[in-house]
């Protein structure tokens, strides 16, 4: 659900020269609170997600080597290959150069990459960062009732430190850290408040639907009026607040469309489709910017002057199913797979049939010396 609106907001564009917003007037009221709305709580959704799935699935046990191993091979891989092609795509989108020295210029740009205030790859140092702290408190903390509230207050005490350092000494590594120890407060809620979502399931499950889609609607209104109270003067304290509150709303959600598909043969379909997006959103959110582009430049190009509401469909389609392809194509490539993220393939166990019959030999390849 969180990549799924991470491709609206890029439908949308996060300013005006990105997205529908440039076909449109820079100030259209509508566009912006629309961006603005779902960027005050969604990229706090995911990381929240982050933190409780690190403390699912995380092994603080894991040695410092594997560990550090598995996060450059599905964080750093992809960043280091992704990022500046995606920097060379969006330069290249507004004119190509017609002399050596432009393409030097191009070139130039390319390190700026992977610089978390470039492109939409920040997100990948936050999760980086973040589920290497996580790892090293698991690693450190003695087990016990606390020691998850303890990481959490440590995440808010790190950034309020963070924050008056940099009140005093401006540097760019300064704001750096506190990128990283602003969205750490929300890795670190995920982790605290783990334990008790499988409770919180069971008590929306005991509900009947139509409290549960109450609840759901009770949760998006508070969220809409938070945001119209506080973000023209307070944005900061709007995503503080709506984050947690957009990440109660998608789990509501998660658990009503879990519960529908238990009983209903199409909402089994939608389950199955949102657990399969969610297993491969790295792979949506590394190709899903080119989709979205290329469908407004091409439908622009064809109808021009087409309505709003066109793009938005249109655009929301090919950054969903354009990715969904392109890993459907590739997923059994080694290189692929590799660039993405993703562990390699199992080998294929032998069947019983290619196993050799009692007193017979193995057959071995005559290239083996």
């Amino acid at each position: 659900m969180g990549i799924g609106l991470v491709i609206v907001v890029h439908v949308l564009g996060v300013d005006a020269q990105h997205g529908v917003r440039k076909l449109f007037p820079a100030d259209r009221a509508d566009l912006q609170s629309a961006f603005e709305f779902i960027h005050s709580f969604n990229m706090a959704v995911m990381v929240m997600g982050s933190g409780v799935a690190l403390a699912v699935f995380g092994r603080g046990d894991r040695p410092w080597n594997a560990m550090l191993a598995k996060k450059v091979s599905t964080l750093l891989v992809p960043l280091s290959l992704w990022a500046p092609l995606l920097l060379l795509a969006q330069t290249l989108s507004v004119g190509w150069p017609r002399e050596a020295e432009g393409w030097r210029d191009v070139l130039r740009q390319l390190p700026g990459a992977w610089s978390p205030e470039a492109t939409i790859f920040w997100f990948v140092h936050v999760l980086f960062w973040c589920s290497l702290a996580g790892w090293l408190f698991s690693r450190l903390a003695a087990p016990g009732p606390w020691h998850r509230g303890v990481y959490f207050v440590g995440a808010l005490v790190a950034h309020g430190a963070v924050l008056l350092w940099n009140d005093r000494v401006s540097s760019d590594v300064g704001e750096y850290v506190a990128l990283l120890t602003y969205w750490n407060r929300f890795f670190a809620l995920g982790v605290l408040v783990q334990p008790g979502l499988p409770a919180v399931g069971r008590v929306l499950l005991r509900c009947s639907v139509a409290w549960h889609v109450l609840l759901g609607l009770g949760l998006l209104g508070l969220l809409g009026g938070i945001h119209a109270l506080l973000a023209r003067e307070h944005y900061d304290w709007t995503c503080t607040l709506n984050g947690p509150l957009g990440f109660c709303l998608v789990f509501c959600l998660a658990v009503l469309l879990r519960r529908l598909g238990s009983r209903h043969e199409p909402w089994r379909g939608l389950w199955r489709g949102v657990c399969f997006v969610g297993s491969i959103s790295m792979q949506f959110y590394l190709f899903h910017l080119y989709f979205v582009s290329g469908a407004r430049v091409l439908w622009e190009r064809v109808m021009p002057g087409a309505p709003l509401a066109s793009h938005l469909i249109l655009g929301a389609l090919a950054g969903g199913v354009g990715p969904w392809l392109l890993f459907s194509f590739l997923k059994t490539w080694p290189l692929f797979r590799w660039g993405v993220g993703l562990p390699p393939l199992p080998l294929p166990r032998p069947s019983m049939q290619d196993a050799p019959r009692s007193g017979e030999a193995p057959a071995v390849s005559s290239s083996v010396g």
